[in-house]
């Protein structure tokens, strides 16, 4: 049965953070991601790229998240970056509009060389 917690664990390679993700990203536990990226925006870091690989759940809450996550990123000239989505992920970012605001790559060593060549 799947647990309805969402875990996280940060890597930090400045001025990006990788954002593993464990859990669904609904409801009540979406806002905990946004947290953790706004602390991580008032330490300076500016790029982000959240790993789904142990997520596969996202309802419309969780995206209206990400999408004010995306807003908050790009007022300091940020980039965030998903990898490691399923095919099920992808459909869903797909249908409500996500994947024209965020690039998404295979793994994090893919996102991190997207954006050590955009800077």
């Amino acid at each position: 049965m799947p647990s309805n917690t969402l875990t996280t664990v940060v890597e930090k390679i400045d001025p990006t953070a990788i954002i593993k993700v464990d859990g669904p990203l609904n409801d009540f536990q979406a806002k905990d991601i946004a947290i953790t990226i706004d602390d991580l925006l008032e330490k300076n870091f500016i790029h982000f790229i959240i790993n789904f690989s142990k997520s596969h759940d996202v309802n419309s809450y969780g995206v209206s998240v990400l999408i004010s996550i995306i807003q908050s990123i790009e007022k300091k000239q940020g980039k965030l970056l998903f990898s490691n989505i399923d095919s099920h992920l992808d459909k869903k970012f797909m249908s409500m509009g996500l994947k024209g605001y965020v690039k998404i790559f295979a793994k994090d060593k893919d996102a991190l060389a997207y954006l050590v060549e955009d800077l």
